[in-house]
């Protein structure tokens, strides 16, 4: 029936953003990540930890 499908059709597309959302935070908290980390060895390596 078409009602269900459209249903489902907008399920999927729910779900796909939420997948876009969800990689999207994923590589903002591994630039993040990575900054962290460059800036610990930068303090390392200048003594200040």
């Amino acid at each position: 029936p078409l009602a269900e499908q459209r249903r489902i059709v907008a399920e999927l597309q729910a779900v796909q953003e939420k997948i876009k959302a969800l990689k999207e935070a994923q590589a903002a908290t591994e630039a993040e990540l990575k900054r962290l980390e460059q800036s610990i060895l930068d303090k390392a390596f200048r003594g200040e930890l």
